[in-house]
């Protein structure tokens, strides 16, 4: 079975580098069989067709950013003793998910759900990927509610979903590239999603002061 879930794994890797590169219509089956060094039926056995395995790369492309920092969010929360822990973990992820740097990996995830408005089955996909993501980051969140860290009246699977909506749509203001008042914008849902676990906000950053000209 491991051998069966790396080769699987692979796979979607070396066809979501080939959509990042030249998107759908750059997948061929024997550049992607040769740069994993199997055989095309291998492709056939875990995904049906070509189209079959794009959808599932195009799904891997969209969760594979937002489980690298869940998976490191949760191994982190189990780590914690107290709120106050809880609290400043909270914030340096948050500063992580909504930095201008990640800026090309939520391009990513928009251009995975338009090219899923009309494509029922790579909406299909999708859902099982966000679904997996919800568990990464509700299962310790239901930890964290138990110890009384955070408050126990949200579903945490629901929150992990808005969550995820959240940090995408901070595309909104990056269209044009650096927005002026996009620190305004961080202020507001880092607040908002503090209010919803419980916890206080981050501290206002303070500007660095401007040096005087001799």
């Amino acid at each position: 079975m491991p051998e069966i879930n790396d080769t699987r794994e692979r796979l979607l890797k070396a066809t979501a580098a080939v959509i990042d590169k030249g998107g759908e219509s750059a997948v061929r089956i024997r550049d992607i069989t040769k740069a994993c060094a199997i055989t095309a039926p291998s492709i056939y056995h875990f995904f049906g067709s070509r189209e079959g395995l794009i959808d599932a790369a195009q799904a891997y492309r969209f969760s594979r950013g937002q489980n690298e920092i869940g998976l490191a969010f949760s191994t982190a929360l189990y780590k914690c003793r107290s709120k106050k822990d809880l609290t400043e973990l909270a914030h340096r992820f948050l500063d992580l998910m909504f930095a201008p740097e990640r800026r090309a990996t939520r391009n990513s995830r928009l251009n995975v759900l338009g090219n899923a408005i009309y494509r029922p089955e790579l909406s299909k996909e999708l859902a099982v990927a966000q679904d997996l993501s919800n568990k990464i980051v509700s299962e310790p969140l239901r930890f964290a509610q138990a110890k009384g860290w955070v408050r126990d009246d949200f579903n945490p699977e629901m929150f992990a979903a808005w969550l995820i909506g959240a940090v995408n749509s901070r595309r909104l203001i990056e269209m044009g590239g650096n927005y002026p008042l996009a620190h305004e914008w961080d202020v507001i849902a880092k607040r908002s999603i503090c209010l919803v676990l419980g916890i206080p906000e981050p501290a206002p950053k303070k500007s660095k002061p401007t040096k005087k000209r001799k």
